[in-house]
Order: structure tokens, then sequence, then C-alpha cells
């Protein structure tokens, strides 16, 4: 009896599946997340005051100080962040245009309408109480100020077991990978989504084709599982879980389970 399937592995193995693999290795130029800075570069003019709310390391902050001619404030709420700030802003020799300071986005010790631009990148993830936190940014934007935005949404994609283990990353908020409960939060602070785009996979693939952080991820995976005992007796469950989900969060946006999103804002 002869093979039933023949026809399938024929056009599996065929030009077609193949024709299809060559055009998977060529590259579509993809943008990379240096966009970020160009975009806020068109809301941004010499003389304006700029707050980074989360500014980690401050790498961010000093890229757009310097050029852009602008002054710049930091904050983040964890000291270890603020320490490296304060380093990066001097090592830059930027102490004079750059302020860093440890504090929370829902406690801002500025007058209202005091910012012309607002950065917050890949931050609100981790916002506890969103409601007062954005209406404390929004208080001191002035009018017509814009706010960028750069967050990460769960998809249709994220399963219920990828779920569980998203609950697991010790630094997210429960909801705020919800695109329904953070935009009702702007809304709720009175802002305005003046636009909002979807970053998709693009910045994953072009951070892969330099440097490949995805398999890095992996292959970091690969060894935390291999070493699960020894990690949770020395480190805890708590710290294992969270890098379990950590160590997901490129390769869930490279698969589309979860989804990087721009937003840009006004204060009207």
């Amino acid at each position: 009896m002869p093979p039933r399937n023949l026809d399938r592995l024929t056009r599996v193995y065929g030009p077609a599946t193949w024709d299809v693999y060559e055009r998977l290795d060529e590259s579509l130029n993809p943008q990379g997340p240096d966009w970020l800075h160009e975009l806020a570069g068109r809301y941004l003019q010499p003389g304006d005051v700029v707050l980074d709310a989360g500014c980690r390391d401050a790498e961010h902050l000093i890229r757009l100080v310097r050029a852009n001619q602008i002054t710049g404030v930091g904050v983040d709420p964890v000291g270890i962040h603020i320490e490296r700030a304060r380093s990066a802003v001097d090592a830059a020799g930027l102490a004079d245009r750059i302020t860093v300071d440890q504090r929370v986005m829902h406690e801002l010790p500025y007058d209202e309408g005091h910012f012309d631009f607002v950065w917050c990148r890949d931050v609100l993830e981790q916002v506890d109480d969103l409601d007062g936190a954005l209406g404390e940014v929004a208080r001191v934007m002035k009018p017509m100020a814009r706010l960028l935005v750069y967050t990460t949404f769960a998809t249709h994609l994220l399963d219920g077991r990828d779920a569980e283990m998203m609950r697991r990353h010790i630094g997210n908020v429960e909801g705020n990978l919800e695109v329904g409960h953070v935009e009702a939060a702007f809304r709720r602070a009175d802002l305005r989504i003046e636009r909002k785009d979807a970053i998709g996979t693009e910045w994953r693939e072009y951070a892969e084709e330099r440097t490949q952080p995805g398999s890095r991820a992996l292959l970091r995976l690969s060894r935390l599982r291999r070493q699960r005992d020894d990690i949770i007796a020395g480190h805890g469950q708590d710290i294992y879980d969270h890098i379990e989900a950590n160590l997901h969060w490129e390769i869930f946006q490279f698969l589309g389970k979860l989804l990087p999103v721009v937003y840009v804002l006004t204060r009207p």
C-alpha cells in the first residue's frame, strides 16, 4: 500500500515551502527603539523642561537632554536606580541640566503646569495606584504638554498558563497589562490620546538581528530550569518564579502574546 501522505511530504519539502524559508531569512529592515527618541524630539523645543517618570539609570533622560537642548528631571522609587542615574549624569557632564530624585510618580514636588513634556518608558506595568500616579503627572504638565508612554499589554494569545506565569513577575501590577484598564485610567486623569502606535514584534526583530537578546533569554531560561532546586534553595521560590516570568517577556513579545504600545497623550 503506497504512503497516504506522499502528496503532503512532497509539498512540505518542495520549493513552495523552502521559498518561504528563504524569504524569512531576509531582514525587513525593522525600526528600532531609537524611533521613540525621534518621536519625542518632534514635541520638544530648546529650553523645555522634561520629566522622566521612572528614569531608572537616566540613560534615556541623558539622551533627550543632549539631543534637544533642554533640561530634565528624573524620578524613580528605587534607590539603586537613583545611585546609578546620578553617576551617569555626572559622567555625562550634565549635572547642571539634569536633577534626579528618589520619588514615586504619585508625589511630585512641583507646581501645576511645571513640565513641557513627560517621558514614561516601560514603567506603567509596575505602577501601583495608576489613577493616583497619572493624576499627579497630569497635574504637573503644562496645558497641551505631551506625555509619551511606552508600555506593554497582554493579547488574546496570552493563554491561562502564560498569564499565570506573568502574575509571578514581582514588579508587575495586576491589571496593568490590560489595555482597557490603562486607557480608562488615562481618561480619568483627563489625558487625551493624541497618538497610538502598536510596535508589535518590530523592536524585537531589530534587537535580535543585532545582539540576539531573545536567544540569550532562552539560554538563560534553559539554565535556570536545570538549576531549579539549587536556585530556589539559595534565593527563594519567589525569585525563581520572577526570573522565569521575566525571561519570557521578550519571547512573548516575539510570539505576539505581549504587545508593546506607544502613546502620545495631551492634557487639554
